[in-house]
């Protein structure tokens, strides 16, 4: 065990703070006769910094996407900086290679920067998610109610899966009023992974979400202009697509489409065959087309992709005929997406959908984003959330192509993840319950030490009053004495032995409840992320002369929680805080040291308070 003498790097902290607080306070009095509390600079910053910067990352197919933003105001952000890194082939995912390629990446794009908020995504195909509806249920059946609901909507075990729900809202169906209700789960072990993989490298995860939610921020935020409609995105990934469904902002529908790139890719090089087989006069040869061929000139119709006017020539096409080939598979996707709107318009009974934004994981290509609206009948337009031309963005990606920019989409969305908005993987509704059963405890503490304290108040008031009384009393016999007026000498005694008497009545009174006021002033001043484990009071001997001088002294033994880089900043800030209030004269960390409660890193410390 540490001996009391030796002094922890908080203890050393606390002690620099006091020393730039003196010398600050002492240069001030030389100006001003009444010098202003001094706060310190970094500490300020820090707390700035900490609330106001947020970092998305998207660990895609083939590149790492990082985005920073800086929150301006009230839901309103800034685009500071992009990054869209290839992967190294020497460093695949889920070796300590591609750790260190994670850590190096991260190191460089955050920099310095103190307390900034960190949000990833995971594979939302790896995440079962679902609209369902549930009926009006007691507050207490809720949970249980979305649940089962859930249950016979998407198949999970409870054991295997974190699951989590967002309470979207009222709606009628069929007559009666249902709540509806955004559920998923996810694999518990790729949640775990993910969450290990950003502790090892240093960077704890604030959050982790799936991109339809981080979509989502998008259009809560206003990023881009659809909170007022109800839209729909499309991604169109290499072996499945999704659509998803807004309306003003919020996730009401997600759908995932068994029709990809690799459908494309396939009535492509199928359709091509095919025609090549019936239109090859006796005895000539036409190339026969592979599926990486096929691939390759499917990849390559959009004007960022690397030129393939060669293949393009050997095989005969241009980019018509290659659009008729692929249309079979366009057109059974935008049938999914058309029985989709369908079901949502028509069988629901909702509004209808104003726009479809279109992303892609091949770089994209206008007209094919142009044949599903022309199908759907509907505006259409390319999820570009860091186009140059949007306000936020300031026009520092001018320089990027759209293909590159449209890949940015999920890790913005995860950049501008709120905690109150945003459903996270690491934070769910059990999570939040807790904190609101603590939270609800602590106020219930609070309120009954606070009537108690009234209380008290009031009896200590009425005794003031009464004191005041004799106070008068008596001044008015020394005023008469000094006028010279006859007193008897032996009133005198009388009225100073009852007046003695109502003060150390009053003292009693006030010695008594000293330790709640003092308790009072403890819940008063302890933050949410700081648990309390123990709390003693030492008044010392009340009758004792120099009691009323010396005071009494507190000890206090607790924990501080949250992320692990800030621990020892919050016991600095939570003993600045002991130290300014009235109560008390001064507080010392005794120890502090890192400990693990419900498997997370916890900061134990051990305070000494002595009291006014």
């Amino acid at each position: 065990m540490a001996s009391q003498k030796e002094i922890s790097s908080t203890e050393k902290l606390l002690d620099l703070i006091r020393s730039e607080k003196a010398e600050e306070e002492a240069v001030s009095s030389l100006k001003s006769p009444s010098p202003g509390k001094i706060t310190s600079p970094s500490f300020s910053s820090f707390l700035s910094g900490r609330s106001s910067l947020s970092v998305g990352i998207d660990i895609g197919y083939h590149h790492l996407h990082l985005i920073k933003v800086e929150k301006t105001g009230d839901d309103q952000w800034e685009l500071l900086d992009y990054r869209r890194v290839p992967f190294r082939t020497d460093a695949p995912s889920g070796t300590p290679e591609f750790t260190n390629f994670l850590k190096f990446e991260l190191d460089k794009f955050i920099g310095p920067a103190r307390g900034v908020k960190v949000w990833a995504n995971m594979s939302s195909a790896r995440v079962e998610v679902a609209s369902v509806r549930i009926p009006k249920v007691p507050k207490k059946q809720l949970e249980n109610a979305v649940f089962w609901t859930a249950k016979r909507t998407i198949s999970f075990e409870e054991k295997d899966v974190v699951f989590d729900f967002n309470i979207e809202g009222e709606v009628v169906e069929g007559g009666a009023e249902k709540l509806a209700v955004m559920v998923y789960a996810a694999p518990k072990k790729e949640v775990a992974k993910l969450q290990d993989l950003f502790v090892d490298i240093g960077y704890p995860l604030d959050g982790l979400t799936i991109a339809p939610f981080g979509i989502q921020n998008i259009f809560k935020s206003d990023w881009l202009p659809a909170f007022e409609q109800t839209v729909a995105t499309l991604y169109i990934g290499r072996s499945w697509s999704r659509i998803d469904v807004f309306s003003k902002g919020d996730l009401v529908m997600t759908r995932g489409i068994r029709t990809g790139l690799n459908s494309m890719t396939e009535e492509l090089m199928e359709g091509y065959n095919e025609q090549a087989e019936r239109g090859t006069p006796q005895g000539s040869e036409t190339p026969y087309m592979e599926m990486e061929e096929a691939r390759e000139v499917l990849y390559g119709l959009s004007p960022d992709s690397p030129d393939i006017d060669e293949m393009m020539q050997r095989f005969d096409l241009d980019d018509a005929s290659v659009m008729n080939l692929i249309r079979p598979a366009l057109d059974r996707l935008v049938r999914q997406v058309e029985r989709t709107f369908q079901h949502y318009t028509v069988t629901l009974g909702n509004e209808r959908i104003d726009k479809i934004y279109v992303s892609t994981a091949m770089n994209t290509y206008r007209p094919i984003v142009d044949y599903i609206g022309d199908e759907l009948g509907t505006d259409r337009d390319l999820l570009d959330p860091i186009d140059p031309a949007v306000p936020q963005v300031g026009g520092i990606t001018s320089g990027v192509c759209v293909s590159d920019r449209v890949t940015f989409g999920p890790a913005l969305g995860a950049a501008l993840s709120d905690f109150q908005r945003t459903p996270n993987l690491l934070f769910t509704y059990k999570d939040k319950t807790r904190r609101y059963n603590i939270a609800k405890g602590n106020k219930t503490i609070f309120l009954s030490l606070s009537v108690i304290l009234v209380v008290f108040v009031g009896i200590l008031f009425v005794l003031g009053t009464m004191a005041d009384k004799k106070k008068t009393v008596l001044a008015n016999l020394e005023r008469q004495l000094q006028q010279g007026m006859q007193v008897d000498e032996k009133v005198i005694p009388i009225f100073v032995s009852k007046i003695e008497r109502d003060r150390q009545y009053i003292r009693r009174y006030s010695d008594r409840y000293r330790g709640l006021a003092v308790v009072r002033e403890i819940s008063t001043v302890t933050p949410p992320n700081i648990r309390l484990l123990n709390l003693s009071v030492h008044m010392g001997d009340l009758n004792s002369p120099r009691a009323s001088k010396e005071g009494g002294s507190l000890a206090i033994e607790g924990f501080v929680s949250g992320d692990v880089d800030s621990l020892e900043d919050n016991l600095v800030e939570y003993v600045l805080k002991l130290q300014s209030s009235p109560a008390f004269r001064q507080a010392k960390i005794k120890r502090s040291s890192i400990e693990t409660f419900d498997d997370r890193d916890v900061l134990r410390f051990t305070l000494t308070v002595k009291l006014v």
